[in-house]
């Protein structure tokens, strides 16, 4: 009864506090999480029995084979969320007698910034229940002795995942979906434990560009749920590039094959340099003078995109460049703080920081040349839609970043990440215009060939329909 108390002041908490307020108590409970739980990774938790082992209640054949569910935290702006977004409009198109849906793990979300790509294509998009109405309709479904084992199961993860399983579990035993698709770690691995417990026959997890200790967000606990999950044959584990797959097996000390690498689709059909008039008309409102070189880049304004190594960067090619104005799409935490640095760098009179913007083919055709310069990537959306619009590329040596770029075709991979080194090779396309017309050329070619929309919908459909047989050498070592 106290458990349950205190999860109906913490749902209410969480639908009251302003997002700001919520994202800087989350992140500072994080971090006392990380800090009491310092070495979690070295101790395995207390479990009833493993999960691959788990008896299901419902029988396999109660599920709608037809019945595909994603999770997420929310359908916000973001590169996963236009990847979901990507997979539902594709699967409508390419596999019209599918059913789809998707759950929000995160309440208030609008879906509003997606919400002309998903019109009328879908059987659901909305936010998952609350976890007191979540257990009130377990309660109803199950025996006691079943729930009670269920709750056993699942009791060594933070509350907060609990919670979210059993939310979870309450909707796909509603809906009996045959297929559940959880996307990031902090959703997903939620998603696939409430799928498991359930009994859906196929479930899926599309990991984050790299594993997650690379991040201010990370639990311990994502790595022994990550490890019992790798143990179920039914659950497959995706990620966006070769890098990162090879890096969550290396960490979670499984085999690598144990993942399966997907590339990110692009429509290249909806993706096509903007209107000139269109493109003046926001040169205008930005104040950037007619003819001037643009230099920009689209990314959340947080540790991982290193911002400030952006504005360095920008610096050093002022100084070789003459006029050139920069300009960042995008919003965040470190917002405020690169404006501030930006400022006392002398360069914020060419700086323009427009914050997020739904039209990413209009704001890149303002772009000579598109600078990346993250610490952690997978396969960076916004690198694939510059090269798709035929905008050259410039991007620090991260990730999966070198599967996005063909070097001195497309554009440039710099290492070691340093602004003159970087700034080069901005430059030597800016001096160029030979190389800049050939790099405008290559990059529309492969990203069609490589990371086109219809081929990552027909490896999704074969993911969703392939055989549950159990693979081989899965288990942790």
């Amino acid at each position: 009864m106290k458990r349950l108390l205190l999860a109906i002041l913490r749902s209410a908490a969480r639908n009251a506090l302003p997002e700001r307020a919520r994202r800087s108590l989350v992140g500072r409970y994080f971090r006392f999480e990380r800090a009491r739980e310092a070495s979690a990774e070295n101790r395995s938790p207390p479990k009833l029995e493993p999960l691959r082992n788990y008896q299901a209640f419902f029988d396999i054949h109660e599920f709608d084979t037809r019945l595909v569910v994603q999770v997420n935290s929310g359908l916000r702006p973001g590169g996963v969320e236009r990847q979901i977004v990507n997979t539902l409009v594709g699967l409508s198109r390419l596999w019209p007698d599918l059913k789809t849906g998707f759950l929000a793990l995160r309440s208030g979300d609008t879906f509003d910034f997606f919400r002309s790509h998903l019109a009328n294509r879908h059987e659901f998009v909305r936010s998952a229940v609350s976890f007191p109405v979540a257990r009130r309709a377990l309660r109803a479904a199950m025996p006691r002795a079943v729930l009670q084992k269920v709750e056993h199961q699942i009791d060594w993860l933070p509350w907060d995942v609990r919670e979210d399983v059993i939310r979870l579990m309450s909707e796909f035993i509603n809906m009996k979906p045959g297929v559940v698709h959880g996307w990031q770690d902090g959703t997903g691995i939620p998603a696939a434990y409430a799928a498991r417990l359930v009994g859906v026959p196929r479930i899926l997890i599309s990991t984050r560009n790299m594993r997650p200790n690379n991040f201010v967000w990370y639990r311990p606990y994502m790595f022994h749920a990550y490890r019992e999950l790798a143990e179920c044959h039914q659950i497959v584990m995706i990620n966006n590039s070769s890098a990162g797959a090879a890096d969550y097996a290396d960490w979670l000390g499984v085999p690598r094959g144990r993942f399966v690498v997907k590339r990110n689709g692009l429509d290249i059909s909806s993706l096509r340099q903007a209107d000139p008039r269109d493109v003046a008309a926001l040169r205008k409102q930005l104040r950037i003078p007619a003819g001037t070189p643009v230099v920009g880049s689209i990314f959340r304004f947080d540790e991982e995109k290193r911002p400030l190594l952006w504005i360095q960067t920008a610096r050093e090619i002022a100084n070789q460049w003459p006029g050139c104005h920069f300009v960042i799409f995008g919003d965040g935490p470190l917002r405020n703080e690169l404006e501030r640095y930006a400022a006392d760098g002398r360069i914020s009179e060419y700086l323009r920081c427009p914050g997020i913007v739904a039209n990413t083919a209009l704001a890149m055709s303002l772009f000579d040349i598109f600078l990346l310069t993250s610490r952690v990537e997978g396969t960076p959306n916004a690198i694939l839609e510059a090269s798709a619009l035929g905008i050259p590329v410039v991007a620090t040596d991260a990730g999966g970043v070198r599967e996005t770029v063909v070097e001195g075709v497309t554009g440039y991979v710099v290492t070691p990440p340093e602004p003159a080194h970087i700034a080069c090779q901005v430059m030597r396309i800016a001096r160029a215009p030979d190389l800049h017309a050939r790099m405008k050329a290559a990059g529309p070619e492969f990203i069609k060939r490589c990371f086109g929309l219809e081929r990552m919908i027909a490896e999704t459909i074969g993911l969703y329909s392939a055989s549950t047989s159990e693979p081989d050498s899965t288990h942790p070592s």
